[in-house]
């Protein structure tokens, strides 16, 4: 944590001198711009220039210690001014241009000691896990398993009017791409199961107590999948949802009820069941928060009423600034 700190006070402050060295390089051109046009007019003695001599005093005095103007030849100091800034303003530049690669060699560093960590995070914790004793008191709580289902919206980022929006078969293919990323980037933490459910990615740990450390890496690679298509111009963002299972046969009927809370559109929040609360309640060491969110109807049917409590699932004031 500490290389990570030192390098990102690096990156701050090569940022910082790089916008520095950019501004200068700005007022070199335009201070050389300046000094040709005025030397310009100086050569066909246009008289109100003289009012803006007070821009040229100090470098005008510099370039005479060493230049003196013979006769009745032209004089060239305005120029030997513009010359040297002009200089200067791509010295400027060559110099923001290295600050630059500095500065992205300096972040590739960082990701790499990011990624690092979190790789030490991740063998920790499954050790931690590991090291748990196998004997609960409560049977359910140790016979069930953590449900997870998640629903990507795409929509074209638009840049200009004329743009148009994505057909349905484009947002079905962006949707499958999404999945893949996810898929690809939490395939490490082995579900028991995996698919589809009505077109909705879901995954099934058989121990539900995995659900803190799915949750500490889901959230990173949600975010990331975000950044990443926003290269590509589409906008992603995410419904998902939450549950507990006490036996696979009953997978249909909780995902069939988890489909229709998908329905309800609550985007980038970790909603969860009240099968989930009840699990989660249960825990040792509980690392997140359930809020009460509200009570919902989740009957596809309208002339059923299946009134059920939902929550959000927030950090822990108390664990959240180690995350």
């Amino acid at each position: 944590m500490a290389r990570i700190d030192t390098i990102t006070n690096k990156i701050k402050s090569n940022t910082r001198f790089m916008l520095c060295v950019r501004f200068m390089r700005i007022l070199f051109f335009f201070y050389a711009f300046i000094s040709f046009v005025f030397w310009f007019l100086n050569c066909f003695e246009v008289d109100w220039i003289y009012q803006f001599e007070k821009l040229f005093i100090v470098p005008y005095k510099i370039v005479r210690s060493f230049y003196q103007p013979q006769g009745v030849s032209a004089d060239f100091s305005l120029a030997i001014i513009g010359g040297a800034s002009l200089l200067l303003g791509f010295f400027c530049d060559f110099w923001s241009n290295i600050l630059i690669r500095i500065i992205d060699n300096l972040e590739d560093e960082r990701d790499k000691q990011i990624q690092l960590k979190r790789k030490k995070d991740r063998m920790k914790r499954q050790e931690a896990r590991a090291a748990v004793s196998e004997v609960n008191n409560n049977v359910r709580m140790e016979n069930s398993m953590l449900l997870f289902i998640i629903m990507p919206h795409v929509n074209k980022i638009k840049r200009k009017e004329t743009d148009l929006e994505l057909t349905f078969q484009e947002v079905d293919l962006w949707k499958q791409r999404v999945n893949k990323k996810f898929i690809d980037n939490i395939i490490y933490s082995k579900p028991m199961q995996k698919g589809y459910y009505r077109k909705n990615l879901f995954l099934v740990y058989k121990d539900f107590n995995y659900v803190d450390e799915f949750i500490y890496y889901a959230k990173p690679t949600l975010d990331s999948i975000i950044m990443e298509f926003k290269k590509y111009g589409i906008f992603v963002s995410f419904c998902y949802v939450l549950s507990a299972l006490s036996l696979i046969e009953n997978l249909e009927k909780e995902l069939d009820c988890m489909d229709t809370i998908l329905s309800l559109n609550f985007i980038n929040q970790f909603i969860a069941t009240q099968r989930f609360k009840i699990n989660y309640d249960n825990k040792a060491r509980a690392q997140y928060t359930l809020q009460y969110k509200g009570e919902y109807n989740l009957s596809k049917n309208l002339s059923i009423t299946n009134n059920q409590p939902l929550y959000i699932l927030s950090e822990n004031n108390r664990t959240g600034a180690s995350k």
